[in-house]
């Protein structure tokens, strides 16, 4: 009996999925017309198509900011965006092919045309019209690409990796799952946001502050000529806020936190985010009064979810297979596959497939790429050594497929990016017990003092040849540490620099409480979301920067409000 049960179930659940993809007029609209553009298009010319692929954005979204206790902006917005691939020539070499000069390192190369649709959403005379159109400027635009490949190659040096430009593989799969719109309760929203905001209009030296709610339902749509029909969705919700000051020497200073949710059960309280505000305030009126930090190298630790950060910007930027292939790129990591890149005790690997960490939710996960290719672990260092990179649909030398990690935001071409990418390691100590180390490790290098690094506002890396192979992580809140027991100082106006193959060296510990970034990362292929994990983090040593201030002095009268 409960076999049959169980198989009923079963047969329920999919004469629903076959009712939802059957009824979708966007889906049909797109799977019709690209059978029509492919047939019609693949050899309309001398250089042949033979490949075609939509891709659509069905978005809805809301926001609502509040500042000293007032709504100051809130709007909703429902569009689908489409956009088509195609791809002149073969395989081995297509219209995507890199265009070696200046006008291969152009970012607007990367762009794509898109068509956008506010309503309605099921009318497919006017989705195909859409589609048709966009598909003719996308062709035209191909042709013309294909040939300044060809005339390119010409004239410049053969390259060194001849994998191809597109993967032999295929992407056949029909999937259909999209993600239902969240409702909530504005007003209530509405109410929170006002009071938390409040909290800011108790203290003089806050010059600008705000708090935000936002919500966007995302359904993708892939439909190509492989055979792919692929429907995915996901809900992404953020409150976050933000708060500045100034210092009397004309520094500015600020501070931020984000919480990141896909449901109402895992939406912070107000309590919760109330009492981050109240030791977030508290940070910053410490910080205005603390010394710079002048240039210095030497022991620090790296709190957990700044590590995470650090890990996304220097190493897995780094880690995108398209780096290791393109003219353009420093390839820190191309002919490093069997190496050891940093200590034995760390191993790194992208999954999309993790939807939480301890119970909080990862902005990175996602079931298939923008690619069609399905979401797979891509093990990137094992114990130290360097394993793979990040791949799309386009294959390097001894890496042939794409591991589903292709991502991009509508109007850009697809690139390999990160999802989740996760630090796991072996070496781990309690924090407390990190702190110690970080101790030793100040008076063995005969240091007055070591430094922790406890929130950053992110960072970026410099991968591309014509600059230099470096970073910079951007820091908000730190604390000198004392070998002779003073109690910790706050230091501002510094950033941690370096190189990312000496750094990775310098790690000597990490601790065993792991915590998660979620953010919005931002490169070629446009704004992704993404997660990272790690632990806390010991350095031997790190380089600091003194970074630029304004100079403006401090407001001479007091906010307006503190005259009532």
């Amino acid at each position: 009996m409960k076999g049959i049960l169980v198989g009923l179930s079963f047969l329920l659940s999919q004469n629903l999925y076959c009712e939802e993809y059957n009824k979708d007029a966007l889906l049909e609209s797109m799977s019709e017309e690209l059978t029509r553009s492919y047939q019609n298009l693949k050899n309309a010319e001398k250089s042949p198509l033979y490949f075609i692929q939509y891709e659509a954005w069905d978005e809805k979204s809301f926001w609502i900011s509040s500042n000293l206790g007032v709504i100051n902006n809130e709007d909703e917005s429902a569009q689908i965006t489409l956009s088509a691939d195609i791809r002149i020539g073969n395989r081995h070499l297509d219209n995507t092919h890199e265009i070696k000069g200046k006008e291969g390192r152009n970012w607007e190369a990367n762009s794509k045309e898109i068509e956008t649709i506010i309503a309605p959403f099921n009318d497919k005379d006017a989705i195909k019209v859409k589609l048709w159109n966009l598909t003719d400027r996308a062709y035209k635009d191909a042709l013309n690409k294909y040939l300044k490949v060809e005339m390119n190659k010409q004239v410049t040096a053969e390259e060194e990796d001849k994998s191809g430009d597109f993967t032999d593989e295929k992407t056949t799969d029909n999937f259909y799952e999209r993600a239902k719109e969240l409702k909530f309760d504005k007003e209530k929203i509405r109410k929170i946001l006002k009071s938390l905001s409040l909290k800011f209009k108790k203290y003089d030296f806050i010059l600008d502050s705000q708090i935000s709610f936002i919500y966007t339902n995302e359904n993708k749509y892939i439909v190509n000529s492989d055979g792919a029909k692929i429907v995915t969705g996901n809900n992404y919700g953020l409150i976050s806020f933000s708060l500045s000051a100034r210092t009397t020497d004309g520094m500015d200073l600020s501070r931020y936190k984000t919480y990141s949710f896909d449901s109402q059960d895992k939406m912070p309280t107000q309590d919760l985010i109330s009492l981050d505000i109240d030791k977030t305030i508290d940070e910053l009126k410490t910080t205005i009064s603390s010394p710079i930090q002048e240039p210095f190298s030497g022991p620090a630790i790296l709190e957990n979810r700044a590590a995470a950060v650090f890990w996304h910007e220097i190493f897995g930027h780094r880690v995108e297979g398209h780096r290791q292939k393109s003219e353009s790129e420093g390839q820190t990591f191309a002919k490093k596959i069997g190496e050891k890149i940093m200590p034995d005790f760390l191993t790194i690997y992208d999954d999309p497939n993790i939807y939480d960490f301890q119970g909080q939710f990862l902005r990175g996960y996602y079931k298939y790429d923008d690619e069609g290719v399905k979401a797979q672990r891509a093990v990137l260092v094992e114990n130290g050594i360097l394993k793979g990179f990040l791949m799309q649909r386009v294959p390097l030398e001894k890496f042939p497929s794409s591991n589903g990690h292709g991502r991009r935001s509508e109007g850009n071409m697809t690139v390999a990016r990160q999802g989740n990418l996760i630090v796991e390691s072996k070496n781990r100590v309690p924090y407390q017990k990190l702190r110690e180390l970080l101790i030793e490790e100040i008076k063995k290098s005969n240091k007055p003092y070591g430094l922790i690094i406890k929130d950053i506002a992110g960072g970026f890396t410099i991968t591309e040849k014509f600059l230099p192979q470096s970073y910079t992580v951007l820091v908000l809140y730190a604390l000198r540490v004392y070998p002779d027991g003073r109690p910790d100082e706050p230091v501002r106006g510094f950033n941690m620099i370096g190189t990312p193959l000496q750094t990775f060296q310098k790690i000597i510990y990490s601790g065993d409480d792991e915590d998660v970034f979620n953010g919005t990362c931002g490169a070629e292929s446009g704004w992704v979301p993404v997660s990272a994990v790690s632990p806390s983090l010991l350095f031997s040593e790190i380089e600091t920067e003194k970074v630029e201030k304004s100079n403006e002095k401090q407001p001479i009268l007091k906010p307006p409000y503190f005259d009532k």
